[in-house]
């Protein structure tokens, strides 16, 4: 096995059971490559319509503060709690559309890895929501491994 084969791992994401799922996947591939592991999650930033353009909407400091901490605090207690004792990563916070700012991560940290997580949309929601995983997996410049639930854990959820 070629130890150094993935110097830099990337795992998203949006603290769904699919992401769960993805990081166990991704630390044990860091792992196991000797990877520096970037825990990445994107704060989704919206716009709204005014006169036919769009414009960000106006965040109150303490709220983008109170977001920003909270989600660091998730990824330090779901994540990077699980990490083997000397396993290397980073946790990195974005805001942004997600499929944009994750392909630019991506790019300028010269990640050779990305794992995340995939919600297996299909059909009409599908086409109605779309996935940042496609559009990830469509645009990013290196090779992309999405993970889903195992069957039985999704047929159990989809019945609730």
């Amino acid at each position: 096995m070629q130890k150094n084969l993935f110097r830099e791992i990337a795992f998203c994401t949006d603290f769904s059971e699919n992401a769960d799922e993805a990081f166990l996947i991704a630390k044990d591939l860091a792992w196991r490559y000797g990877a520096n592991l970037h825990i990445v999650h994107v704060m989704v930033t919206f716009s709204a319509p005014v006169h036919e353009a769009y414009v960000p909407i106006q965040y109150d400091a303490d709220f983008v503060e109170k977001v920003t901490e909270a989600a660091r605090k998730s990824i330090e207690e779901r994540y990077a709690d699980q990490l083997k004792q000397k396993q290397s990563y980073t946790a990195n916070l974005l805001s942004g559309y997600p499929a944009t700012e994750i392909i630019e991560f991506v790019k300028e940290k010269g990640i050779q890895l990305l794992v995340m997580g995939s919600h297996g949309l299909t059909g009409l929601a599908h086409v109605l929501f779309g996935s940042t995983a496609d559009r990830v997996v469509r645009k990013a410049p290196c090779s992309v491994l999405t993970v889903r639930l195992p069957e039985a854990e999704n047929e159990t959820r989809e019945e609730a």
